[in-house]
Protein backbone atom coordinates (compact mmCIF):
# COMPACT_ATOMS: atom_id res chain seq x y z
CA UNK A 1 0.00 0.00 0.00
CA UNK A 2 1.36 3.19 -0.42
CA UNK A 3 -0.48 6.11 0.94
CA UNK A 4 1.26 9.16 -1.23
CA UNK A 5 -1.17 11.11 -2.27
CA UNK A 6 -2.08 11.81 -6.77
CA UNK A 7 -0.93 14.41 -7.98
CA UNK A 8 -3.53 16.53 -10.63
CA UNK A 9 -2.19 19.52 -13.19
CA UNK A 10 -4.12 21.11 -15.40
CA UNK A 11 -4.00 24.74 -16.58
CA UNK A 12 -7.43 25.71 -15.27
CA UNK A 13 -10.28 23.94 -13.34
CA UNK A 14 -10.91 21.56 -16.64
CA UNK A 15 -8.80 18.88 -14.57
CA UNK A 16 -11.23 18.39 -11.65
CA UNK A 17 -13.60 15.99 -14.18
CA UNK A 18 -10.74 13.59 -13.96
CA UNK A 19 -10.12 14.20 -10.22
CA UNK A 20 -14.26 13.47 -10.42
CA UNK A 21 -13.51 10.16 -12.45
CA UNK A 22 -10.46 9.87 -10.12
CA UNK A 23 -12.89 9.80 -6.84
CA UNK A 24 -15.34 7.62 -8.50
CA UNK A 25 -12.86 4.62 -8.68
CA UNK A 26 -10.40 5.15 -6.19
CA UNK A 27 -12.04 6.71 -3.10
CA UNK A 28 -10.01 6.05 -0.51
CA UNK A 29 -6.75 8.21 -2.62
CA UNK A 30 -5.58 11.43 -1.35
CA UNK A 31 -5.33 13.97 -3.95
CA UNK A 32 -3.69 17.32 -4.72
CA UNK A 33 -4.61 19.42 -7.24
CA UNK A 34 -2.96 22.29 -9.43
CA UNK A 35 -4.51 24.55 -11.76
CA UNK A 36 -2.67 27.23 -13.48
CA UNK A 37 -5.97 29.51 -14.14
CA UNK A 38 -3.45 32.47 -14.38
CA UNK A 39 -2.16 31.31 -17.75
CA UNK A 40 -4.87 29.54 -18.93
CA UNK A 41 -5.60 28.43 -21.50
CA UNK A 42 -2.48 26.57 -22.46
CA UNK A 43 -3.67 25.70 -26.16
CA UNK A 44 -3.39 29.27 -27.22
CA UNK A 45 0.48 29.26 -26.09
CA UNK A 46 3.74 28.17 -28.02
CA UNK A 47 5.37 24.22 -27.04
CA UNK A 48 8.10 26.03 -25.02
CA UNK A 49 6.16 28.12 -23.12
CA UNK A 50 3.29 25.21 -22.66
CA UNK A 51 6.47 23.49 -21.22
CA UNK A 52 8.02 25.81 -19.20
CA UNK A 53 4.69 26.59 -17.27
CA UNK A 54 4.05 22.96 -16.94
CA UNK A 55 7.54 21.81 -15.60
CA UNK A 56 6.52 23.96 -12.87
CA UNK A 57 3.88 22.58 -11.93
CA UNK A 58 5.54 19.07 -11.82
CA UNK A 59 8.07 20.20 -9.62
CA UNK A 60 5.89 21.87 -6.94
CA UNK A 61 4.11 18.53 -6.97
CA UNK A 62 7.21 16.38 -6.91
CA UNK A 63 7.66 18.47 -3.35
CA UNK A 64 4.57 17.54 -2.18
CA UNK A 65 5.92 13.85 -1.97
CA UNK A 66 3.20 12.25 -4.98
CA UNK A 67 3.62 9.23 -5.96
CA UNK A 68 1.98 9.65 -9.44
CA UNK A 69 0.89 13.02 -11.80
CA UNK A 70 -2.41 12.25 -14.02
CA UNK A 71 -1.86 15.22 -17.01
CA UNK A 72 -5.38 16.49 -16.92
CA UNK A 73 -4.87 18.20 -20.23
CA UNK A 74 -5.25 17.39 -23.61
CA UNK A 75 -2.68 20.08 -24.23
CA UNK A 76 -0.30 19.08 -21.68
CA UNK A 77 -0.48 15.69 -22.59
CA UNK A 78 0.54 16.49 -26.54
CA UNK A 79 4.32 17.25 -25.16
CA UNK A 80 4.33 14.49 -22.00
CA UNK A 81 7.07 12.81 -23.90
CA UNK A 82 8.92 15.87 -23.07
CA UNK A 83 8.95 15.14 -19.09
CA UNK A 84 9.90 11.86 -19.16
CA UNK A 85 13.17 10.94 -16.96
CA UNK A 86 13.08 14.36 -14.93
CA UNK A 87 11.04 13.47 -12.25
CA UNK A 88 10.79 11.19 -9.61
CA UNK A 89 7.53 9.89 -10.24
CA UNK A 90 5.87 8.32 -13.00
CA UNK A 91 3.40 10.32 -15.32
CA UNK A 92 -0.06 9.02 -16.93
CA UNK A 93 -1.14 11.71 -19.86
CA UNK A 94 -4.65 11.77 -20.95
CA UNK A 95 -4.44 10.68 -24.75
CA UNK A 96 -3.06 7.63 -24.37
CA UNK A 97 -5.73 5.97 -22.77
CA UNK A 98 -8.43 7.57 -24.94
CA UNK A 99 -6.66 6.18 -27.79
CA UNK A 100 -6.51 2.61 -26.13
CA UNK A 101 -10.55 2.96 -25.80
CA UNK A 102 -11.30 4.42 -29.42
CA UNK A 103 -9.40 1.64 -31.08
CA UNK A 104 -10.76 -0.71 -28.57
CA UNK A 105 -14.38 0.15 -29.09
CA UNK A 106 -13.99 -0.37 -33.26
CA UNK A 107 -14.82 3.22 -34.10
CA UNK A 108 -14.35 4.40 -37.83
CA UNK A 109 -15.25 7.94 -37.79
CA UNK A 110 -14.46 10.45 -35.38
CA UNK A 111 -14.17 14.48 -34.12
CA UNK A 112 -11.41 15.23 -32.19
CA UNK A 113 -12.87 18.45 -30.40
CA UNK A 114 -9.81 20.42 -28.45
CA UNK A 115 -8.21 23.97 -28.25
CA UNK A 116 -5.94 25.47 -31.30
CA UNK A 117 -2.52 23.53 -30.12
CA UNK A 118 -4.00 20.26 -29.40
CA UNK A 119 -5.60 20.01 -32.64
CA UNK A 120 -2.90 22.06 -34.51
CA UNK A 121 -0.22 19.29 -33.08
CA UNK A 122 -2.18 16.29 -34.55
CA UNK A 123 -1.90 14.59 -31.07
CA UNK A 124 -4.62 12.47 -31.48
CA UNK A 125 -4.62 11.96 -35.44
CA UNK A 126 -1.10 10.61 -35.17
CA UNK A 127 -1.75 8.50 -32.87
CA UNK A 128 -4.57 6.81 -33.80
CA UNK A 129 -3.53 6.62 -37.22
CA UNK A 130 -0.94 4.90 -36.29
CA UNK A 131 -3.35 2.19 -34.86
CA UNK A 132 -6.08 2.52 -37.52
CA UNK A 133 -5.18 3.68 -41.00
CA UNK A 134 -8.55 3.52 -42.40
CA UNK A 135 -10.28 5.71 -39.70
CA UNK A 136 -11.40 9.15 -40.36
CA UNK A 137 -11.09 11.72 -38.29
CA UNK A 138 -12.38 15.19 -38.88
CA UNK A 139 -10.39 17.67 -36.49
CA UNK A 140 -12.62 21.21 -34.70
CA UNK A 141 -10.74 23.31 -32.74
CA UNK A 142 -11.72 26.64 -30.20
CA UNK A 143 -10.03 29.15 -29.29
CA UNK A 144 -12.37 30.37 -26.33
CA UNK A 145 -14.33 27.60 -24.83
CA UNK A 146 -11.85 26.33 -22.65
CA UNK A 147 -11.73 30.36 -21.53
CA UNK A 148 -15.20 31.13 -20.86
CA UNK A 149 -15.81 27.93 -19.01
CA UNK A 150 -12.52 28.62 -16.92
CA UNK A 151 -14.26 31.95 -16.16
CA UNK A 152 -17.35 30.14 -15.06
CA UNK A 153 -19.68 30.68 -17.79
CA UNK A 154 -21.14 27.86 -18.04
CA UNK A 155 -24.46 28.56 -19.68
CA UNK A 156 -23.82 31.85 -20.37
CA UNK A 157 -24.79 33.33 -24.09
CA UNK A 158 -21.36 33.79 -25.56
CA UNK A 159 -20.95 30.11 -24.32
CA UNK A 160 -23.99 28.55 -25.81
CA UNK A 161 -23.23 30.35 -29.00
CA UNK A 162 -19.47 29.48 -28.99
CA UNK A 163 -21.02 25.75 -29.14
CA UNK A 164 -23.34 25.71 -31.29
CA UNK A 165 -21.55 26.87 -33.77
CA UNK A 166 -18.58 24.11 -32.88
CA UNK A 167 -21.12 21.36 -32.98
CA UNK A 168 -22.21 22.69 -36.05
CA UNK A 169 -18.98 22.86 -37.76
CA UNK A 170 -18.54 18.81 -36.27
CA UNK A 171 -21.92 17.94 -37.72
CA UNK A 172 -21.00 19.89 -41.28
CA UNK A 173 -17.62 17.65 -41.09
CA UNK A 174 -19.62 14.44 -42.13
CA UNK A 175 -22.14 11.84 -40.81
CA UNK A 176 -19.95 12.10 -37.68
CA UNK A 177 -21.63 9.99 -33.70
CA UNK A 178 -18.51 10.17 -32.16
CA UNK A 179 -16.98 13.25 -30.55
CA UNK A 180 -13.69 13.37 -28.50
CA UNK A 181 -14.24 16.17 -25.75
CA UNK A 182 -10.64 16.59 -26.36
CA UNK A 183 -10.38 19.45 -23.16
CA UNK A 184 -10.95 18.42 -19.99
CA UNK A 185 -12.91 21.82 -19.45
CA UNK A 186 -15.27 20.83 -21.58
CA UNK A 187 -16.87 17.78 -19.62
CA UNK A 188 -18.21 20.52 -17.26
CA UNK A 189 -20.41 21.17 -18.91
CA UNK A 190 -21.37 18.25 -20.78
CA UNK A 191 -24.87 19.19 -20.00
CA UNK A 192 -24.65 21.96 -22.31
CA UNK A 193 -23.75 19.63 -25.18
CA UNK A 194 -26.40 17.32 -24.67
CA UNK A 195 -28.34 20.21 -24.67
CA UNK A 196 -27.35 21.33 -28.13
CA UNK A 197 -27.60 17.92 -29.48
CA UNK A 198 -28.09 14.81 -27.76
CA UNK A 199 -27.60 12.70 -31.02
CA UNK A 200 -23.79 12.79 -30.83
CA UNK A 201 -21.81 10.33 -28.30
CA UNK A 202 -19.56 12.51 -26.23
CA UNK A 203 -16.36 11.07 -25.22
CA UNK A 204 -14.68 12.04 -22.26
CA UNK A 205 -11.03 11.22 -21.37
CA UNK A 206 -11.24 11.94 -18.06
CA UNK A 207 -12.62 8.96 -17.36
CA UNK A 208 -10.12 6.53 -19.59
CA UNK A 209 -7.16 8.86 -17.70
CA UNK A 210 -8.71 7.57 -14.33
CA UNK A 211 -8.72 3.53 -15.20
CA UNK A 212 -5.72 3.96 -16.62
CA UNK A 213 -4.33 5.35 -13.01
CA UNK A 214 -5.87 2.97 -11.29
CA UNK A 215 -4.13 -0.23 -13.52
CA UNK A 216 -0.67 1.87 -12.69
CA UNK A 217 -1.32 1.74 -9.34
CA UNK A 218 -2.73 -1.68 -8.85
CA UNK A 219 0.22 -3.35 -11.07
CA UNK A 220 2.69 -1.90 -9.12
CA UNK A 221 0.79 -2.71 -5.49
CA UNK A 222 0.60 1.37 -4.96
CA UNK A 223 -3.10 2.11 -4.21
CA UNK A 224 -4.21 3.41 -0.76
CA UNK A 225 -7.11 1.67 0.03
CA UNK A 226 -7.84 2.86 3.58
CA UNK A 227 -10.00 5.52 4.32
CA UNK A 228 -11.97 8.44 2.61
CA UNK A 229 -9.32 10.26 0.12
CA UNK A 230 -9.55 14.03 0.58
CA UNK A 231 -8.74 16.93 -2.00
CA UNK A 232 -6.30 19.71 -1.52
CA UNK A 233 -6.34 21.79 -4.37
CA UNK A 234 -3.57 25.02 -5.45
CA UNK A 235 -4.54 27.65 -8.65
CA UNK A 236 -2.23 30.50 -9.80
CA UNK A 237 -6.58 32.37 -10.07
CA UNK A 238 -9.07 32.68 -7.88
CA UNK A 239 -10.67 30.57 -5.60
CA UNK A 240 -13.86 30.74 -6.16
CA UNK A 241 -13.88 29.19 -9.11
CA UNK A 242 -12.94 25.81 -8.23
CA UNK A 243 -16.07 25.92 -5.16
CA UNK A 244 -18.04 26.96 -8.05
CA UNK A 245 -16.88 23.75 -10.34
CA UNK A 246 -16.81 21.38 -6.97
CA UNK A 247 -20.41 21.78 -6.60
CA UNK A 248 -21.46 21.76 -10.28
CA UNK A 249 -19.37 18.33 -10.29
CA UNK A 250 -21.33 17.25 -7.09
CA UNK A 251 -17.53 16.65 -5.67
CA UNK A 252 -16.73 16.42 -2.10
CA UNK A 253 -15.71 19.70 -0.22
CA UNK A 254 -11.75 20.16 -1.21
CA UNK A 255 -9.32 19.71 1.91
CA UNK A 256 -8.04 23.23 0.94
CA UNK A 257 -8.08 25.87 -1.96
CA UNK A 258 -4.85 27.81 -1.66
CA UNK A 259 -3.57 30.45 -4.53
CA UNK A 260 -0.10 29.49 -4.84
CA UNK A 261 2.33 31.57 -7.40
CA UNK A 262 5.01 29.64 -8.78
Amino acid sequence: MDKRPIGVIDSGIGGLTVIDSIQKILPSEDIIYFGDNINVPYGNRQEEEIYELTMKMLKFLEKKNVKLVAIACNTISAISKEFEGKLNYPIIDIVEPTIDHIIKSGIGKIAIFGTEFTINKKVYEKKLKERSQNMEIFSIKSRELAKLIDQGKFDSFETVECLKDRINAIKESGDIYNVVLACTHYPIIEDLFYKIDSNLNYINPAIHEAVAVKHYLKDNDMLNTEGKGNISIYTTGDVEIYKKVLKKLNLKKAKKIKVTYL
